[in-house]
């Protein structure tokens, strides 16, 4: 039984099957046939029939019966295949045969593809055909007005083209000659040919009148205005040359020469109609004298500048060497009571050698301005260069000028530092003095003895002649490190002595109260008359706190500080 409906299933699923893909298959056919016909029932003909307006003869003609013939094939024999070969598919469709039907129909797609590619070159075609003709007939007149334009305007300019005007001409008849040709392809039926006939005629008309508009604006530049420029720079190297510059170097008349010839050969280029790139060519000519005008004019500001500067440089050397010779005194002066770094020396020797070399510069400048040796804009560059280095050499002078002074403010700052130095030495001794404290720790009194020491070993440097300054500076800086750490001890000291003392004798009221109060009061009393006042305090405070833990807010801020530290 279970075998029985598995059957009957899969014979429903195939008919189920078979006519779904039948309608699928149908459904396509009529498809196409919609396509069939559409083509059919397209006004082809009358698109065709547009040609038999125009002149029927040569390429018109053999169009027109190549385009009826074609649709005639189309409609008498493609379509009616392609019909035949729809009913062959509804008949495989009918007999199951659904691969072969999906496969004609696939051919017949293909056929029709085909056909709608041949009609729409057709009908392109007919329409490059007709619209040939009818641009021919619309512009054929602007065309030949274009053409009498141009003629009339070579015959008003014709002197202005010069040489080129026999070659202008000849291509004016070569144009009026292709008229001939349109008309005839025109009358033989050959519209497109005509079409691109009179296209031809309407660029050479265009590019001929662009050529003579160019070729008067190009003679004026190369035949007259290049030349007046040539003069004129002849004229202006000679007047330089007379007003006493140095030119040779530039060899602006190899350079003219060459700019003449080129515009030489652009005349005879222009004449033979050969203007490509011509405007570009000319500029770059007239950029070539621009550019030698200009090196003359920097030329003539740079003499400007240069008989500018000599003229200024003049008193400003002479005050500069004075200034070096009185430097030059001072260091020899200096000598005898100082002991110059030899730093310092090299660069007062430079200083001097410098000076020199910029005397030895400064000649060839004024030799090269007074006998025109070198061109100005050379000079101006040397002159800068002169500059720069007097700009440096006088930082220099001034810098050990600066330098040498210094030395002298040196020797007075640190004998004023010493003084100082001597006088908080004897300051710390009164302040241990007026304390009354029982004495002061063995390393403060060692520290106290290397300061003296210090101290009088800077007093001795600074009495030496000649006088060493930088090492005066170290030896005196020491000593100030020295005097200034003990002083600071002697005052640190003298206040934990105070504190120590007001502690001990605020115990005393603690004193019976027990034995290890009594014995550790007792003990930081000893410590005190020993100098050894950190552990004085130290002990006193123990001894207290086990009768008033904040004893220490009855002391100010200060007194506390001397604790925590």
């Amino acid at each position: 039984m279970v075998y029985l409906y598995i059957s009957i299933a899969v014979v429903l699923l195939f008919f189920g099957y078979g006519a779904w893909t039948r309608k699928s298959i149908y459904r396509q056919v009529d498809q196409l046939e919609d396509w069939k016909m559409n083509i059919l029932t397209r006004p082809i003909t009358d698109e065709i029939a547009k040609v038999k307006g125009l002149t029927m003869s040569g390429e018109t003609e053999q169009k027109f019966e190549t385009w009826r013939k074609e649709w005639d094939g189309i409609v008498d024999i493609v379509l009616p295949d392609i019909e035949e070969d729809l009913f062959d598919v509804e008949e495989l469709a009918n007999k199951y045969r659904f691969g072969k039907a999906k496969a004609k129909n696939k051919l017949i797609e293909e056929r029709l593809t085909e056909v709608e590619t041949q009609l729409k070159e057709m009908l392109d075609d007919i329409d490059v055909l007709v619209q040939s003709a009818e641009q021919n007939q619309t512009e054929i007149g602007d065309v030949k007005k274009l053409y009498q334009d141009m003629k009339k305007h070579f015959s008003n300019h014709r002197t202005s083209f010069g040489k080129a005007a026999i070659l202008i001409e000849k291509k004016i008849e070569g144009i009026y000659e292709k008229f001939s040709s349109f008309e005839e392809a025109t009358k033989s039926g050959n519209y497109i040919q005509a079409r691109e006939v009179l296209v031809v005629i309407s660029d050479e008309i265009k590019q001929e009148t662009a050529v003579m508009e160019a070729i008067p604006k190009f003679l004026v530049q190369v035949q007259t205005n290049i030349p007046n420029d040539i003069k004129n720079l002849h004229f202006g190297i000679k007047e330089m040359q007379e007003a006493g510059f140095y030119l040779e170097h530039f060899n602006f008349e190899q350079a003219i020469e060459t700019i003449k010839e080129k515009c030489e050969k652009l005349v005879v280029a222009i004449h033979e109609l050969k203007l490509e790139k011509m405007e570009e060519k000319i500029a770059e000519l007239q950029q070539q004298i621009d550019d030698i005008y200009d090196a003359l004019e920097t030329e003539a500001k740079a003499k400007q500048l240069v008989q500018t500067y000599m003229e200024q440089i003049a008193d400003k050397f002479i005050q500069t060497d004075e200034k070096l010779e009185d430097l030059n005194e001072d260091v020899q002066l200096v000598q005898q009571s100082y002991r110059i770094a030899e730093e310092e020396l090299k660069n007062h020797q430079q200083i001097n050698k410098q000076l020199k070399d910029l005397t030895m510069q400064l000649s060839v400048i004024e030799d090269a301005t007074i006998n025109n040796t070198q061109s100005f804009t050379t000079v101006q560059k040397m002159v800068e260069s002169f500059n720069s280095e007097y700009e440096q050499l006088e930082v220099a002078l001034e810098e050990s000028r600066i330098a040498l002074d210094t030395l002298r403010k040196d020797e007075l700052k640190a004998k004023e530092t010493l003084k100082e130095l001597k006088f908080r030495l004897l300051e710390g001794k009164r302040i241990v003095q007026k304390s009354n404290i029982p004495g002061l720790p063995s390393y403060i009194n060692n520290e106290l003895e290397e300061g003296e020491k210090r101290l009088l070993a800077a007093i001795e440097k600074l009495g030496e002649i000649p006088l060493d300054m930088s090492g005066v500076i170290r030896i005196v800086d020491a000593a100030a490190i020295a005097v200034n750490n003990v002083f600071t001890l002697i005052e640190e000291t003298v206040e934990k002595s105070q504190l120590a003392e007001q502690l001990i004798q605020y115990g005393n009221r603690y004193r019976r109260r027990s034995e290890e109060t009594n014995a550790q009061l007792s003990e930081a009393e000893m410590a005190f008359r020993s100098f050894y006042y950190d552990d004085a305090i130290e002990l006193s405070l123990s001894a207290i706190k086990q009768y008033e833990p904040n004893v220490l807010d009855k002391f100010t801020e200060k007194e506390k500080s001397i604790v925590s530290v």
